[in-house]
């Protein structure tokens, strides 16, 4: 990344995050630091805000929203005990931060996850390592590599193990939490969107003032969510990022109209 700005940003957030494939970690920062990825057409965060981070991985994001937007509080969420360490040991330092072993759905409750310890980022609900493999393929011919350095690269990486994590909604979380805003509603769970945000109720939709999210847009995905936002009073833009090209990953950002 040639911005000298985004250079900057990248390198400051790496002295916080951990992870034990760099190849992984370094793509989050690029696109969550350098690209700037959740703060894109009319989001912004600021000093007081609150975030609510759903699927928040290793806690990369978090790090972003408390160090160089300076956010009040990020709530970050993470189903997988594996990673969840991971998050534990990224925001110990960071006051602000708030990590909850969590996932979020339609309904709370147990139920399985996909966990994949090599590509520990495409864990999910909804994991296919056919699919996921072929998604990241691509994401990685966009990247400049060659066919067969890119099969080197996915080698070995979608062995998965099948873990129990604990689901709740939006709602419960927020009433939980005694939260009566949200600034900003950040989602990335590998296909289960429609489930985060259907656990919204619909008393609940004025707390949430901006809703960045990670859309599979596979069976419509995207235009449901579009609609559904858009009729609860947002203003929606979708967008895809050129690493992305080629794959279902499009990202989509709601804010107030």
């Amino acid at each position: 990344m040639s911005d000298p700005d985004a250079q900057a940003r990248i390198a400051a957030l790496g002295q916080f995050v951990r992870h034990r494939d760099p190849s992984q970690l370094w793509f989050q920062i690029a696109e969550i630091a350098g690209a700037q990825t959740y703060l894109r057409h009319g989001v912004h965060l600021g000093p007081g805000d609150v975030v609510l981070d759903v699927g928040a991985n290793v806690g990369v994001a978090a790090a972003f929203f408390i160090t160089q937007c300076g956010v009040r509080l990020v709530h970050s969420l993470e189903p997988v005990a594996p990673v969840f360490e991971m998050l534990e040991e990224t925001v110990k330092d960071l006051p602000g931060c708030v990590p909850h072993r969590l996932g979020m759905g339609a309904a709370p409750g147990a139920v399985p996850i996909t966990y994949y310890p090599d590509a520990a980022a495409m864990s999910g609900l909804y994991a296919d390592p056919a699919r996921d493999r072929a998604l990241v393929r691509t994401a990685l011919l966009n990247a400049g590599l060659t066919p067969e350095e890119a099969e080197l690269r996915l080698e070995g990486q979608w062995e998965s193990e099948t873990l129990t994590c604990e689901l709740t909604t939006v709602s419960a979380f927020l009433a939980k939490e005694h939260l009566d805003r949200v600034d900003l509603l950040k989602i990335d769970v590998e296909r289960a969107e429609l489930d985060v945000l259907a656990g919204v109720e619909l008393r609940d939709w004025p707390k949430i003032g901006q809703v960045a999210v990670e859309i599979h847009d596979e069976q419509g995905r995207c235009a449901q969510i579009e609609a559904m936002l858009t009729e609860l009073g947002f203003r929606v833009a979708t967008d895809q990022d050129a690493a992305m090209a080629g794959t279902s990953i499009r990202m989509l950002y709601a804010v107030r109209a």
